[in-house]
């Protein structure tokens, strides 16, 4: 169901599971989100899961926000839309039979299909370098970043957002490793909630869960991260396979009227 007036944003989450092997009803499918505003059905990730069923989303776009196999290897075969990743992510992904491929250029505003994108290099993997993306209509903006450690230039890359959607891997535990002097792998949960406390933004979702949330309790962990996000003043709440929410006028709704 589209918004009404055209000009809501319409997020829905077809997966929320990270590279996991266990799965359950709630978290079945590699994590992706579904963008939809007018006739734009942008498409955020689309990982091996997703493999010859992607199509089935009608995507008008693809953005890519690094090459790992649960973000990217569902568009081995191709698409039907223009995919957009930076020309590093495209190179790790050259032997995807992608026919349109586009350069995100970071840190540059780019206008798809009727909504202003702009990627914003994060600290995740060495191998595959990744980005969030800050996606925004009017007063509708949010961030998305499903892959995360850090991000260099939060201030700016958190800007104005009234939803941060950001990685689900664990609640509090880090998971981060390094190499050399860079740190890789996985912020947790309530370091993100301080992320946006500091720059004051309202609410957050939390995708691309681990072995934590996806073999947990789930009325349980949903009522742990409200309890975590209450402690921040943020309104926070887990995704799962099929939850849809629509921004309008920077408010967060369940309903689309």
């Amino acid at each position: 169901m589209r918004a009404r007036d055209g000009e809501a944003i319409e997020l829905s989450f077809p997966g929320t599971r990270g590279e996991i092997d266990v799965r359950s009803r709630s978290h079945y499918r590699h994590s992706a989100l579904l963008v939809r505003c007018r006739e734009a059905r942008i498409l955020i990730d689309c990982g091996a899961d997703w493999l010859h069923r992607f199509e089935r989303l009608r995507p008008t776009a693809v953005l890519v926000t690094h090459a790992h196999p649960d973000h990217a290897w569902g568009l081995a075969d191709g698409a039907p839309c223009p995919v957009y990743a930076t020309r590093k992510t495209h190179r790790l992904l050259a032997d995807c039979f992608i026919r349109d491929r586009q350069i995100i250029k970071p840190l540059q505003t780019e206008e798809i299909d009727g909504l202003r994108i702009e990627a914003f290099p994060v600290r995740h993997s060495l191998r595959a370098p990744a980005v969030g993306y800050r996606v925004s209509r009017n007063a509708n903006q949010f961030f998305y970043v499903p892959d995360v450690v850090s991000i260099p230039r939060r201030a700016r890359a958190l800007r104005g957002a009234r939803l941060y959607i950001g990685d689900g891997a664990t609640m509090r535990r880090p998971l981060i490793r390094r190499r050399g002097r860079s740190p890789i792998g996985h912020a947790p949960i309530s370091m993100q909630l301080r992320w946006c406390e500091d720059e004051e933004i309202p609410a957050a979702i939390f995708t691309h869960c681990g072995t934590e949330i996806v073999s947990g309790d789930g009325r349980s962990l949903h009522a742990a991260i409200r309890r975590l996000g209450r402690e921040h003043g943020i309104d926070a709440r887990l995704a799962h396979d099929g939850m849809r929410i629509w921004l309008r006028d920077g408010e967060i709704s369940s309903e689309p009227g």
